[in-house]
C-alpha cells in the first residue's frame, strides 16, 4: 500500500489536491493534505513532522511552495536542505510559479466552466497568457479577469480553488509549473 502525503504551503492549495488527487491515484494508493499558513508554517511542519509521516511503511512526500518573488532553484534548495536527512522515503519538491493562481491560468475552460460571465475565447489569444508561470501577480489577474469578482479589493482564494479546482483538466493546463507537479505525482506513485 502506498500513502502520498502532500505538504502545501496554504489552505487553496489544500482544496486543489483534495479534488485533484482522486483522479489521479489509483485506488490502492492513499493521500493526505497538510495545508499551513505561509512559509515559515510549512517549513516549521517539514522539520517536526515529516521525519515521523516519513517513516510511515509505503509514503511517498510532495512539498508544494509558492515561488512569489524568490529564485526557484534558492527556494528549492532550502527547502531540500530542511528535508536531507530526516526524510526516510522518497519525495519531491515542486515550486510554484510564480503562485498557485497560475494553474487556473493554465485552464480558461475551468475558468469559464466556474464562472460562466468569464469568455476564455477572449483571453485564450492574449500574448500574457502565454506563459503564465511567468504572471508576476496572477491572483490580481483574476480578480481582474472574472467578471463574477468585479468590485472585490482582494481575490477569494479559498472561493476560488473550490469554484475552478473541479473543472481542471488534467491534461490540457498551459501552466508549467502545474505540469511539473502532476508528473511529480505520477513518478512518487509509479
Amino acid at each position: 500500500m502506498k500513502w502520498l502525503h502532500v505538504y502545501t504551503e496554504e489552505p487553496s492549495a489544500k482544496i486543489i489536491f483534495d479534488t485533484l488527487l482522486p483522479k489521479i491515484l489509483p485506488t490502492d494508493v492513499f493521500f493526505s493534505v497538510y495545508s499551513h499558513q505561509g512559509k515559515q508554517d510549512l517549513e516549521k511542519a517539514l522539520r517536526k513532522t515529516l521525519p515521523s509521516i516519513s517513516k510511515i511503511p509505503g509514503s511517498r512526500i510532495l512539498i508544494t511552495r509558492d515561488q512569489d518573488s524568490g529564485d526557484c532553484k534558492d527556494v528549492k534548495k532550502k527547502l531540500d536542505d530542511i528535508i536531507l536527512g530526516n526524510c526516510s522515503c522518497p519525495y519531491k519538491i515542486r515550486i510554484v510559479c510564480t503562485e498557485l493562481e497560475s494553474w487556473f491560468l493554465g485552464d480558461l475552460a475551468a475558468i469559464e466552466n466556474a464562472y460562466p460571465r468569464f469568455r476564455a475565447g477572449v483571453y485564450s489569444t492574449k500574448a500574457d497568457l502565454r506563459n503564465v508561470d511567468s504572471i508576476v501577480t496572477p491572483n490580481n489577474y483574476l480578480l481582474k479577469a472574472i467578471p463574477e469578482y468585479s468590485g472585490k479589493e482582494t481575490l477569494p482564494k479559498l472561493e476560488t480553488a473550490e469554484n475552478i479546482s473541479k473543472f481542471m483538466s488534467l491534461e490540457f493546463n498551459k501552466s508549467t509549473s502545474f505540469n511539473f507537479t502532476i508528473s511529480a505525482i505520477y513518478q512518487l506513485i509509479a
